[in-house]
């Protein structure tokens, strides 16, 4: 052990390693449960440690110096190692466990992952619950590095996912149209003409107005009008078996609705860039032996 790290209050390192994640003095005295003030006065003790000043003004937020961004991800990466030092028992033990993970997903992963997940964990891990919280218009970032989510399973494309989380993808979605059976301008194929001038249904998760569809038609210099955004995939279909609406999603939902309602799929008039459901986590919990067990049992169910 070094003389500097003797000397230093080990404690100080997991307040920077907050103030780091957060750049907030309020917000990391929140998550620490102390004072502004005493996490001002740790602040100051750090910039003389490492002789930065690590986080800076900028207009009315703070941001990382160069150094506190080289800092960062080591900083993590030991104090997580650390924590699986002196965590009780030291062996993650599925099938003893009663552990409890907060996942954060959308209705699509739930339909398609949860069933199976759930049996394999009452198999592998009856005593490990699991708590599924909505996904959210936000991305997961906050939550993650705050820890109030253990894990989110994401739908989109891989770039939307910031590079200062772990990311795994699971599967890409094939992507149909669904129009009302007896639709009287659908027959066995969707023109494109058609396909632009009937009304649609956007399934939007994250509360934007537009989606792939869109973008693929601008691209061509063409578009379509959006009569009706939804934030969740199983109430689409319904309104689809009642209109004379357009409904592009995943093949999954579209094939489980259409055994009981009055729709049916017809392939897209244009090729479409496919999402990718993918596992997004915190550098946090990428060593830690149960989350690493989570991710399998994830992996594991993911559809062929």
């Amino acid at each position: 052990m070094t003389e500097k790290l003797k000397e230093m209050d080990l404690n100080l390192l997991v307040t920077l390693d907050v103030l780091l994640r957060e750049e907030s003095v309020t917000r990391a005295a929140d998550q620490l449960g102390r004072s502004q003030s005493a996490i001002s006065h740790a602040l100051n003790r750090l910039r003389e440690e490492f002789d930065d000043e690590l986080l800076v003004r900028s207009g009315r937020s703070m941001v990382r110096t160069g150094r506190g961004e080289e800092l960062m991800e080591p900083l993590r990466q030991a104090l997580t190692r650390l924590e699986e030092v002196v965590s009780e028992g030291g062996v993650f033990e599925p099938k003893k466990s009663r552990a409890s993970f907060e996942i954060a997903t959308n209705d699509y992963a739930q339909f398609v992952l949860l069933p199976p997940l759930m049996d394999a964990m009452q198999e592998r891990a009856p005593g490990i619950d699991l708590r599924v919280r909505e996904l959210g218009s936000e991305p997961p970032t906050k939550r993650l590095a705050a820890g109030e989510i253990d894990l989110a399973l994401t739908l989109g494309l891989p770039e939307h996912v910031p590079a200062s989380l772990y990311r795994r993808d699971l599967f890409k979605l094939e992507l149909v149209s669904v129009v009302r059976r007896g639709h009287p301008r659908v027959g066995e194929e969707l023109d494109l003409k058609v396909f632009c001038e009937l009304p649609h249904i956007l399934v939007s998760p994250l509360g934007d107005d537009e989606g792939v569809v869109d973008i693929t038609l601008r691209r061509r210099g063409l578009s379509r009008r959006v009569a009706v955004v939804v934030p969740h995939f199983m109430v689409a279909p319904h309104l689809v078996a009642t209109t004379d609406m357009v409904l592009t999603t995943a093949r999954g939902v579209a094939e489980s609705f259409a055994e009981f309602l009055p729709i049916r799929l017809v392939e897209p008039p244009l090729e479409l860039e496919r999402g990718t459901v993918s596992m997004v986590w915190h550098p946090r919990s990428h060593s830690q032996e149960c989350h690493r067990w989570l991710r399998r049992c994830i992996r594991d169910v993911v559809p062929s």
